[in-house]
């Protein structure tokens, strides 16, 4: 499952990124970059790339073969720092990762329950002649039945958040296809939300604002916050967005942890979707919209 949603993401990615964003972003990291001597041909980095390619240097739009993690193994020598590492990854391997950065999405086995399985049998045609090239041949398939997952995700932001939520959209109204056979109407499937709880275990709740313990960060009340709202300038060389806040959805409360923190909780999909609904601004920033 994890494979399809980087897919699907890396295909969101690929539609709306563009050469006038990636220049953006790469000004928004300039003087990071030069301060650890990043070269300038790997500077410029698209929203995804290809975690199987082999090219370590991007080449623009057209550039199919480009691995933000060959580009950053390539570096080595510079001793570049674990930020740099972050900062130069593809923001699609910076949620899921890469060879050189370990993702921030987790994604459970998803072992079914009531499962209906058929035997089906096919054939294989020959694509000049018409005629049978191998078979018959019998195979099967699931045609019903549940399989309950869970998805963990650490220090995330909320574009990287709104992204996630994107694809997974796409995959509860049927847009995405699991598995083989997808073109004779085989792995399709939909998707329920049952619960999602973000945890914020160095923060404490005054007047309904969400503070850092031992730091002097405060997010605005009825606020909930990325990664990016709670780094500070120490953390700035990650290039986290500094505006990664946004109003907690209708319905939403905050509530103590039961050992340490803070806890938001949705049930049901409704909830879950509007949280998705409040990161989109984010991500809308993210991508220059």
């Amino acid at each position: 499952l994890k494979g399809v949603i980087r897919a699907h993401c890396e295909r969101i990615c690929r539609t709306l990124d563009g050469e006038a964003l990636q220049k953006q972003r790469q000004e928004r990291r300039r003087q990071f970059d030069e301060a650890e001597d990043v070269r300038m041909e790997y500077r410029r980095i698209p929203l995804a790339d290809n975690p199987l390619g082999k090219g370590a240097q991007y080449g623009g739009l057209d550039d199919v073969q480009y691995n933000s993690g060959r580009a950053i193994e390539a570096l080595r020598d510079n001793k570049i720092s674990t930020a740099a590492v972050y900062r130069l990854s593809s923001f699609v391997s910076q949620l899921f990762g890469n060879t050189a950065l370990a993702g921030r999405v987790r994604f459970a086995d998803a072992y079914g329950h009531n499962v209906v399985v058929e035997e089906r049998n096919g054939v294989a045609i020959d694509r000049v002649y018409g005629s049978v090239a191998v078979g018959p041949f019998n195979y099967e398939t699931v045609v019903g039945g549940e399989f309950p997952t869970r998805i963990d995700f650490k220090n995330v932001t909320l574009a990287q958040f709104g992204l996630l939520g994107l694809a997974l959209r796409d995959l509860a109204e049927g847009r995405i296809a699991l598995g083989f056979g997808k073109s004779r109407g085989l792995g399709r499937v939909t998707a329920s939300f049952d619960s999602l709880e973000i945890h914020y275990p160095t923060c404490v709740l005054e007047d309904g604002a969400l503070r850092l313990v031992g730091r002097d960060i405060r997010l605005p009340a009825r606020h909930f916050g990325g990664v990016g709202a709670f780094g500070g300038d120490a953390w700035r060389a990650y290039d986290f967005p500094s505006d990664d806040v946004a109003p907690l959805p209708e319905g939403w409360r905050f509530q103590a942890d039961e050992v340490m923190g803070v806890q938001l909780r949705a049930e049901g999909a409704d909830q879950v979707k509007a949280f998705w609904r409040a990161c989109m601004p984010a991500w809308k920033r993210e991508i220059g919209l």
